[in-house]
């Protein structure tokens, strides 16, 4: 079984090799905005030494170390899945031994692995650019923290883009729904502005909400803004929105599959 998988994702890896361009283009992408939020955070700050609990130094680690993670985790499932049930390709998995559920969390994971790859290589080379700007986290415990924190961010993130992906079976233009939801995340994971800037009601809550696992308590949790308790209490924030999204999955899965069965495979 094993190996089935291993080849679901070597085969996409190399699939993603002939879409060179594509990927090196949303790269350069990536870094232009990383950039431009750095330069627009300093001229911000100008003669200001603090906002809102915030240096200028922690300002600019928080945006680089919050897009290295968050760049590290993030996939476009939601994409790939919308597309399967909108040209009708999802019939033919309907039919295959494997559950179209592992067949496209093991192509998702190997069509961006050179995406991801190059996206992490790509951000530190410009957090090397800035290493005099960068605050550097010589404490093991929140690395450590961060680092069991990541992998749970990819998988709630997988799940996250799957369960958009389906909404592919009620709504027929979804491009720009995904648009609009891609940004909302972003808000709401930390990714324009650290959310501690917003009133301390929109923080408590963002911790309960999944979106802030993949830039936002990551990140300030590295700055030491977030205590080890508080990081440890996210991650099991992090293990019960995996088995709650996993749960929403198999329902939404099955009324969706009751419409697309209803329409005509």
């Amino acid at each position: 079984m094993l190996k089935k998988y291993t080849t679901i994702i070597r085969i996409a890896w190399q699939r993603s090799l002939t879409y060179r361009f594509k990927v090196l283009s949303y790269r350069i992408g990536e870094v232009m905005e990383m950039i431009v939020l750095i330069f627009m955070w300093s001229a911000i700050y100008g003669t200001q030494d603090v906002i809102r609990g915030f240096t200028q130094k922690e300002m600019i680690t928080y945006i680089l170390i919050g897009n290295l993670i968050n760049v590290a985790v993030r996939n476009f499932l939601s994409e790939v899945v919308a597309k399967d049930i909108k040209d009708g390709r999802l019939s033919i998995f309907l039919v295959r031994p494997m559950p179209y559920f592992r067949y496209i969390i093991a192509r998702e994971i190997g069509r961006a692995s050179l995406a991801t790859f190059l996206s992490v290589l790509s951000q530190l080379i410009v957090i090397l650019f800035f290493s005099s700007s960068l605050i550097l986290q010589t404490r093991l415990l929140p690395l450590l923290i961060i680092l069991v924190m990541l992998p749970l961010a990819l998988i709630m993130e997988l799940l996250l883009s799957y369960l958009i992906g389906l909404i592919a079976f009620w709504a027929e233009e979804v491009d720009g729904l995904y648009a609009v939801i891609d940004r909302l995340k972003k808000f709401f994971a930390g990714g324009y502005f650290p959310l501690s800037l917003l009133p301390p009601a929109f923080v408590h809550v963002s911790f309960l909400l999944p979106f802030a696992y993949s830039f936002f308590v990551p990140a300030q949790l590295y700055l030491g803004k977030i205590d080890i308790q508080t990081g440890l209490k996210g991650i099991g924030i992090q293990l019960v929105w995996i088995l709650l999204l996993y749960g929403v999955i198999q329902i939404v899965w099955r009324a969706g599959l009751k419409k697309y069965e209803g329409i005509g495979m």
